[in-house]
């Protein structure tokens, strides 16, 4: 057992992975995403840091290689906890090849950003985008969120309206006092590490029991968690305590959500058309719970059809 349990943590580790997992059918002929490296010709990618009160904020930009060729305003990416940037680094790929500009920004606590010592608010993570698009000189950007990001690029409309010029969010975390409560009543990831590396096969498990994706995704989902710390609720728990349904009502900015039935939050559709049947609804076709990994060209379709909806905005 515990050569076995070895070589999948060496597995996880290089890049190899045991064909276990409930499978979708992504994009064909996708390289194996590798961190630091974006694939694509004609592109560049540029990284670095911002500041704000949670720390550094870690960012990757990616855009035609010839500057003339960017158009439209720049999408922001913001991810679903406890993943990071690299969820989108084949959308941003995509996006570069249509021509557009993109930033994906690891929320602090997650990938390469500084790890608060505090549970922060969405707020909170919401003011450290802000900061970051600041010191990027990005205005009035197309906010694109996942899960998580969703929540995060809703309250940065609120909060910060000059920013966003549209938003499209998938898989929107509109949950009952009831399901929030429960959610902030279970028991956080035991991360300890274990000689026969069984946390990380523990992990492995659960996911492929509850999503539905590549190898290669729960791959990088598992990867992210042990790379967020123990920390990782914190993104988690700022949603569970954060008032979705006001946020949805007070934007004014044009909103499309997406959503497909592999996706966890798919459930939340119907209730957020309930509250916001002015904003537009797509579903999508998609057959992984991480579209924007698995599927990218066919989520970026959904995405910039998603943004033509800001024309004049």
């Amino acid at each position: 057992m515990k050569r076995a349990a070895t070589c999948l943590f060496a597995a996880l580790a290089l890049g190899g992975l045991p064909d276990f997992a409930q499978s979708a059918s992504p994009d064909a002929a996708q390289p194996a995403v590798t961190l630091g490296a974006v694939p694509g010709d004609g592109l560049t990618t540029t990284r670095g840091y911002a500041d704000s009160a949670l720390g550094q904020v870690h960012w990757q930009l990616v855009q035609p290689e010839r500057p003339a060729r960017a158009s439209g305003p720049v999408f922001v990416l913001l991810h679903q906890v406890p993943w990071f940037h690299i969820y989108y680094t084949r959308a941003q790929a995509e996006l570069a090849a249509r021509g557009q500009r993109s930033i994906a920004i690891d929320l602090p606590g997650y990938g390469l950003s500084s790890r608060p010592t505090n549970p922060p608010k969405i707020a909170d993570y919401a003011d450290a985008v802000a900061a970051t698009l600041r010191d990027r000189r990005i205005t009035r950007a197309i906010i694109v969120g996942h899960h998580t990001g969703a929540t995060v690029g809703a309250d940065l409309a609120r909060r910060h309206p000059r920013t966003a010029r549209c938003l499209v969010l998938h898989g929107v975390p509109l949950y009952t006092p009831e399901q929030a409560a429960a959610r902030l009543a279970s028991p956080h990831w035991d991360q300890t590490y274990r000689d026969d590396a069984a946390h990380l096969t523990e992990r492995w498990t659960y996911l492929s029991g509850r999503v539905v994706g590549s190898t290669e995704s729960l791959h990088w989902s598992v990867l992210s968690m042990y790379l967020a710390g123990s920390q990782e609720w914190f993104g988690h728990h700022a949603v569970f305590r954060y008032d979705m349904s006001s946020t949805l009502l007070a934007l004014r900015q044009p909103v499309t959500v997406l959503s497909n039935p592999q996706d966890l939050l798919h459930f939340t559709l119907a209730r957020v058309r309930e509250l916001r049947p002015d904003f537009s609804y797509e579903e999508l076709d998609g057959s992984s719970s991480n579209m924007a990994f698995d599927e990218p060209a066919r989520w970026i379709d959904a995405v910039t059809r998603a943004s033509s909806r800001c024309a004049g905005q």
